[in-house]
């Protein structure tokens, strides 16, 4: 196990800003905003130009560990004590497709009661988000990566929903023959990933945010029997147009369910000036997966979520309507870092007034969990 001297030690320097990268940060903005008003076009309604379709909504608590080792004793977690969380399942598209389109599947985490000085933007709240899907590395290394990714999003909005299916089933297949041979592939993970229950699965933070004195992912994985039984567990999609909405509301009408949060510190690199891609632990390469071997996920909390109804209209309609989650709803102590997620804060941003705006919906940033609805 490594020692504190080891850890990546926090500081702005630990972040490589390219001179133009606002450029590529307003296309972005752009790209998302058309994918939000094409969709506003076609429902009569603005939704997510990501992950706009949700699945379930849980409200859970979270239970920090006291007594923490120092490296993971640090910001939100920096001792015990217990906050309401807010879980959201979604799907990565900006448009509601079947669930048996594959693609990558995400977990956003609002945390609230959080004491501490926040980032600038978020200023005056109580809230910490975490915004994570089913993956340890993000699918493009920088923000112009990102920017060609949701730019492919966005061109094929328009295509009908069986092609997507079809080619979804297809590289669900191509790809299980590629990881049959040791050869999976990134580009076919996002839109041909295994139909398995979403709640078996494992989230994480995929590019690296502050953590306190230290650098870290953080991560989300099954903790209890209940969802450890239902990791890979091969499901049928094809039902049900909201197949994964259904297996949550079933496994939670008597079920409880355990997360354990954990975090992977990034290690300091043996050579100062090792260029930023050769990296064991880059910060500025989101798409390359940290080693596990060298530092290995540690757990620091844990969700606790009992029997409930996970998505009555009424809590649907809130969480999706009125909150917003970004990575940039933290506390100082976890300001995200690198191109990824800076890039996020504009594009987010913006979006989310554009949603209000158009839904004529007020935004909430909640302060107190009797304001979900049940």
């Amino acid at each position: 196990m490594p020692t504190g001297s080891n850890y990546l030690a926090y500081s702005p320097e630990v972040e490589t800003i390219a001179p133009d990268e606002h450029v590529t940060f307003d296309e972005l903005s752009r790209t998302m905003q058309h994918i939000t008003r094409h969709m506003a076009t076609r429902y009569r309604h603005a939704y997510r130009p990501v992950h706009a379709k949700s699945h379930g909504v849980l409200i859970g608590t979270l239970d920090l560990i006291p007594d923490l080792p120092e490296p993971l004793a640090q910001g939100l977690f920096a001792k015990g004590g217990s906050h309401p969380v807010i879980m959201r399942f979604s799907t990565n598209p900006g448009d509601l497709l079947a669930d048996n389109v594959s693609s990558p599947r995400g977990l956003a985490l609002k945390v609230l009661n959080v004491d501490g000085p926040k980032v600038s933007n978020h200023d005056g709240n109580t809230t910490q988000d975490f915004v994570c899907i089913n993956a340890n590395a993000f699918t493009a290394p920088d923000p112009k990566g990102f920017l060609e990714q949701i730019k492919t999003f966005d061109k094929n909005l328009d295509t009908p929903e069986g092609v997507k299916h079809a080619v979804s089933v297809a590289a669900r297949a191509t790809n299980a023959v590629l990881k049959a041979v040791n050869l999976p592939s990134a580009t076919l993970e996002g839109i041909g990933a295994s139909a398995t229950h979403i709640l078996g699965e494992s989230f994480s933070s995929v590019a690296p945010l502050r953590y306190g004195n230290y650098v870290a992912k953080i991560g989300f994985a099954p903790g209890s029997e209940s969802l450890k039984e239902l990791t890979g567990k091969s499901i049928d999609l094809s039902g049900d147009y909201n197949a994964l909405e259904e297996l949550i509301k079933q496994f939670f009408r008597h079920e409880t369910a355990v997360w354990d949060v954990k975090v992977q510190l990034a290690l300091a690199p043996e050579d100062p000036i090792v260029e930023e891609k050769e990296k064991d632990f880059p910060i500025e390469a989101a798409n390359k997966k940290w080693p596990e071997d060298k530092s290995p996920w540690q757990t620091v909390a844990r969700i606790t979520v009992g029997p409930q109804d996970t998505y009555s209209d009424p809590r649907q309609l809130f969480v999706d309507e009125r909150l917003s989650f970004s990575p940039w709803h933290a506390l100082e102590a976890h300001r995200p870092l690198g191109g990824i997620m800076r890039s996020r804060l504009k594009a987010y941003e913006e979006a989310i007034k554009y949603r209000a705006r158009r839904n004529e919906r007020e935004r909430v940033e909640p302060s107190n969990i009797e304001e979900i609805p049940a």
